[in-house]
């Protein structure tokens, strides 16, 4: 966290040219508990920053700290077109620095009073393949509350991975946003499907022009 801390106040701190470029930022937390085992739990701190070249084309960077049965840190970089206002289409490519690496597009568009957004891409896990999906979406219901909804998957030949996550988020004016949710993780093999309950919480903080990045890490 420390690190992450560190990344983000260099940014912000940078020469007056670099900080034109700037557009927006998030610092966060996530914390899960399944519920049957309470054993088992995992904590992700990220943050991630956005720099524009003009109207349309713009990079972006997320790095994410995730503790379950271990730790494990991973980078994303995007590469950003926004069609307009409204909508932006991306490439990514990800690395945790060892074996395991993924790449693919993204986009997400404003529908509504809200957000949604999606990913389609492949993973490389020790020089294995794998596909990843994922759709995401944020629907304002009041002033300060919106509910949002997260699917993404991992799948090979032998064994697919799953979560779902529906959860409600509170905006703190001028300051945080707080969530909480409920969420189930599937795993679906040749020899039988198994599923688990989850429930977390976290917060996150976003900055800059844009509050916040276009894009999450993968």
């Amino acid at each position: 966290m420390k690190i992450i801390l560190s990344a983000a106040v260099c940014i912000l701190s940078a020469s007056p040219v670099f900080a034109q470029q700037f557009t927006g930022g998030e610092l966060g937390f996530e914390y899960n508990q399944f519920v049957d085992d309470g054993s088992l739990d995992g904590t992700n701190y990220h943050a991630g920053v956005e720099m524009t070249f003009d109207r349309s084309f713009a990079i972006g960077a997320n790095i994410q700290d995730l503790g379950f049965t271990g730790r494990d840190t991973s980078l994303t970089l995007h590469g950003i077109y926004h069609l307009n206002e409204t909508s932006s289409l991306g490439v990514f490519v990800a690395s945790d620095g060892d074996d395991n690496n993924s790449f693919g597009f993204e986009g997400g568009t404003e529908f509504l009073r809200g957000d949604i957004g999606g990913y389609i891409g492949q993973v490389e896990i020790s020089d294995q393949s794998a596909l990843i999906f994922g759709l995401s979406s944020n629907t304002p219901i009041g002033a300060n509350f919106s509910v949002f909804s997260d699917f993404d998957m991992v799948a090979e030949d032998a064994v697919a991975v799953s979560t779902q996550e529906l959860g409600i988020e509170y905006s703190i004016a001028g300051g945080a946003d707080i969530f909480a949710q409920v969420g189930q993780a599937e795993v679906f093999t040749d020899f039988g499907n198994a599923s688990e309950t989850y429930v977390g919480i976290g917060a996150r903080i976003q900055f800059g022009a844009a509050r916040g990045t276009t894009f999450e890490a993968r």
